[in-house]
Formats: C-alpha cells, sequence, structure tokens
C-alpha cells in the first residue's frame, strides 16, 4: 500500500471516531502497516467501525488484522442481501466472443456485482504485497464491464 492510499483510508477512521492521528503515530502506523494491500487495510477498517468504541490504537488495528480471515473459502465478510442482478450470489456470468483468424472462440468470464454480495469477491493480483506473487488477473466489477 502506498502512503497516499494509507493515508486516504486511515483518514475514514479519523472522520468516523472525530479524532486526529498526530505525526508520529501516523508514520508509526505506516511503518507497521505499509505492507498491507489497500483491500485488505479497508476491510480491516469495516471491522474496526463494528469492533471498537473508541479511537483504535495500532495494537487494535494489528490485532483485527490477525483475527481477520483471508480469503471466502474460510467465511463470508458480508451478510448475504437481497440482489436482482445477481440473485444473491454476488457475481455474475458473462459471455466473449473473441474473433481468432478463421474461427470464433467463446469464452466464459465472471465478474462481481456491485452489490454487498460483490465484496466477498474481490480480487486484484496487481496490488498483492508480495512482489514475487503479482499477476495480472483480477474480479472486475459488473459496471466495469459494463453489465
Amino acid at each position: 500500500m502506498t502512503e497516499k492510499e494509507f493515508i486516504e483510508e486511515t483518514s475514514n477512521i479519523e472522520k468516523f471516531y472525530g479524532k486526529e492521528l498526530n505525526q508520529f503515530e501516523n508514520s508509526r502506523w505506516f511503518q507497521e502497516l505499509k505492507n498491507i494491500d489497500t483491500t485488505r487495510y479497508r476491510q480491516i477498517i469495516r471491522q474496526v467501525f463494528r469492533k471498537c468504541k473508541f479511537m483504535p490504537k495500532l495494537a487494535d488495528i494489528i490485532s483485527i488484522q490477525d483475527e481477520l480471515p483471508y480469503g471466502q473459502a474460510k467465511t463470508n465478510l458480508f451478510e448475504k442481501v437481497e440482489c436482482s442482478k445477481c440473485k444473491g450470489f454476488g457475481i455474475l456470468f458473462y459471455t466473449k466472443i473473441v474473433d481468432n483468424g478463421d474461427r470464433k472462440l467463446r469464452y466464459e468470464y465472471v465478474a462481481r456485482c456491485d452489490c454487498q454480495n460483490g465484496l466477498n469477491y474481490i480480487y486484484d493480483g496487481t496490488k498483492i504485497a508480495d512482489k514475487e506473487h503479482r499477476t495480472k488477473f483480477y474480479v472486475p466489477t459488473a459496471q466495469q464491464i459494463g453489465i
């Protein structure tokens, strides 16, 4: 996560609790959390809003980071809501036909729905903190695809 992304996301915590981190705290938080993916940090912040009655300390953020499961196989992070677009699944299938010279190839893809159910399927391989495991693959939203 870049420092700019960190500041943007952390400002949501500051606004929510009505208290700003001083320059030293901001620096320490960034040093401890900079290796966390931005998407993961957003998930941690959502948990902070649910669990912390007061402005969290760095130890609270790290504790939530450790408790929060990775991946959707372990648990859904969000309650299922009714959605007429995805029927509550959070994903939408779509087909693309690609012209391959003398024939047309049909490929099936998946996009995540714009509803709350789609939040369980956020993935962007280009933003993985570990450079060795970064990929060009991601799950686009239905809005990005235009469906």
